[in-house]
């Protein structure tokens, strides 16, 4: 399958679209018990139009996987992460996007991932670049409407911060934009519900229900938990011990976006120590810099050996997703 995926045409990400309905036609068989978390108002006036769940909500969300793999093609090939151009970080981003029933709805961390990987694509823009400020305002401005759809992305302000850092010569200046541009959109949505009366309720919906420390959902603890647990492990602890392997042969423009995308799973991390109610969906948030540098490694192994392991990988998924855990 992986051979589909070894070719620098980008175009050729549609074929992610077959992919994607191997991975999530499960959910319209075995529909799984499922509610959002994390929800920003925006996002609870797009349930309001075509609900969380039924064939509607399911199409919106397998174009969303499909536009966002082609995009994180885009990223990479655009800012150059492999030295060898394929699909493979696509190809990787929505496997994560499916690797577990928790992932396969129209969640709000998924609508908000559109918004985020806008935002990275914005600060990745602005190395070396002397006339940036549209793109410094714009990558908060993305991250804002991302946290309007599902809340921990305000918490992804560090890594926009660490991007000014690491990219540019840091400046005070620089992060009155960030901030300028993070907080217009919940100025504009604030001042909507104001208009109607209903700040508090915006208030309320935006953030009150949303921030709590270190609280979890109710998680029944049978095995296929304990194999999701396993699995994102794995794959963080394997992608921070690779680093010096990513960074190799790579300039020092490159090194130090690869390096961006690990105060990702930084704030991924911060972030869901405030979320009520954290669920596994949440770790959504890790699919852009998870499926690059997946890509990455799989792009350094022999063809036999990528081949096998990805054939695994996709049996995992859909054994998580049909067979009984129970037991």
């Amino acid at each position: 399958m992986l051979t589909f995926f070894r070719t620098n045409q980008v175009f050729y990400s549609v074929l992610l679209i077959f992919y994607i309905v191997l991975l999530r036609f499960s959910v319209l068989i075995i529909p799984f018990e499922w509610e959002p978390s994390g929800h920003g108002v925006l996002c609870d006036m797009v349930y309001s139009w075509i609900g969380s769940q039924g064939i509607v909500a399911h199409f919106v969300a397998i174009l969303l996987v499909l536009a966002q793999g082609y995009w994180v093609n885009v990223l990479s090939i655009k800012n150059r992460f492999s030295n060898e151009i394929n699909l493979f970080p696509g190809l990787f981003y929505v496997w994560w996007c499916c690797v577990i029933p928790d992932f396969l709805y129209l969640s709000p961390v998924l609508i908000g991932n559109t918004f985020f990987l806008i935002a990275i694509h914005q600060i990745f823009g602005t190395y070396k670049n002397p006339a940036c400020a549209d793109r410094i305002f714009n990558a908060g401005l993305w991250l804002g409407v991302a946290s309007l759809f599902y809340f921990p992305f305000i918490f992804f302000l560090l890594v926009l911060l660490a991007g000014l850092s690491i990219l540019r010569a840091f400046n005070f200046q620089e992060v009155g934009m960030i901030l300028t541009g993070m907080f217009l959109p919940y100025l504009l949505v604030g001042f909507y519900f104001f208009w109607f009366g209903q700040l508090d309720f915006f208030w309320e919906n935006q953030i009150g229900r949303n921030i709590n420390f270190l609280s979890f959902s109710n998680v029944a603890f049978s095995w296929d938990t304990y194999v999701k647990i396993f699995v994102f492990a794995f794959l963080i602890i394997f992608v921070l011990i690779n680093n010096n392997t990513y960074l190799i042969k790579k300039n020092i423009q490159v090194q130090k976006k690869i390096n961006l995308l690990y105060w990702v799973l930084a704030a991924a991390g911060m972030s869901g120590l405030f979320q009520t109610n954290l669920t596994f969906e949440h770790f959504l948030v890790l699919a852009p810099p998870l499926g690059i540098f997946l890509g990455l490694s799989f792009t350094a192994m022999k063809n036999q050996w990528a081949e096998s392991i990805h054939f695994l990988m996709v049996l995992l998924a859909l054994a998580l997703q049909f067979v009984p855990w129970q037991f």
